[in-house]
């Protein structure tokens, strides 16, 4: 599922990574009931969470939903899975996700947020989740626009787009697999101190980023730094595509 280069990534901020990704506890709550809204979850779900890192998502869902069975948490990072906490209703599994979908097991609800693009097999992973999930079971894929508005330096917005996969492609694999597909942008307004926005560039959090050295990196929060210099608060809007692809009750 990851290439080394994203594998070394995420070994290398494992312990500061959900101080880098959660924003704030409002975004992750707001995050986590819009994925049990768009999952239909349900106490009795039997729920596999791909590429869930330390369980952020994983572990605000249960703050919401008793779950009767454990999630179970895949990520291809002993790193990030060692920061599940023991002995918890999350099921840690080390394993890269497309050879977690071919092995056998059943299942009425997955997500997988913003990994797809880690993912060169899409359509065999498609099509091994669409084996793996009960009749109207639900595949949630999220992940952001090919445009954001994140206050990062020009080549930095220049590389996501360019490696970013339009989720209308994505859309069209999964039709093609047979699931039925239903698509929406949500919108979350975020407001960071700069201070708190350019420390998390500067440990790169996201991947992207590591594909920056050090010097390249210096000069775009330079050109960061002047083109902010009259703010302390940055305000931005994170935009993440909700994909849920339904598998037919009748086939």
């Amino acid at each position: 599922m990851l290439n080394n280069p994203s594998e070394n990534h995420y070994k290398n901020i494992a312990n500061i990574y959900d101080n880098l990704w959660s924003y704030s506890p409002e975004y992750i709550k707001f995050t986590t009931k819009k994925i049990i809204e768009y999952l239909h979850l349900t106490p009795t779900d039997t729920l596999v969470d791909i590429g869930c890192g330390t369980g952020i998502y994983s572990k605000e869902i249960l703050n919401h939903i008793q779950l009767q069975q454990p999630i179970i948490c895949v990520d291809p990072s002993a790193e990030m899975l060692e920061k599940i906490p023991a002995n918890s209703r999350l099921n840690p599994i080390e394993m890269d996700g497309v050879k977690f979908s071919k092995n056998p097991g059943i299942y009425n609800k997955i997500f997988l947020k913003e990994a797809i693009h880690y993912i060169e097999e899409k359509f065999i992973l498609f099509q091994n989740l669409w084996k793996r999930l009960t009749p109207r079971g639900i595949f949630l894929l999220l992940l952001l626009p090919p445009t954001i508005e994140y206050p990062l330096f020009a080549k930095a917005l220049e590389l996501y787009e360019k490696k970013q996969p339009h989720y209308q492609e994505l859309i069209d694999l999964l039709q093609k697999v047979g699931f039925v597909v239903d698509s929406d942008i949500i919108e979350y307004p975020l407001e960071l101190p700069k201070s708190q926005y350019f420390e998390m560039v500067e440990n790169r959090y996201m991947f992207l980023l590591s594909e920056f050295n050090d010097t390249e990196l210096a000069a775009g929060l330079k050109e960061m730094e002047e083109k902010y210099q009259d703010k302390s608060v940055l305000k931005f809007s994170d935009r993440m595509v909700f994909i849920a692809a339904t598998k037919p009750e009748y086939i």
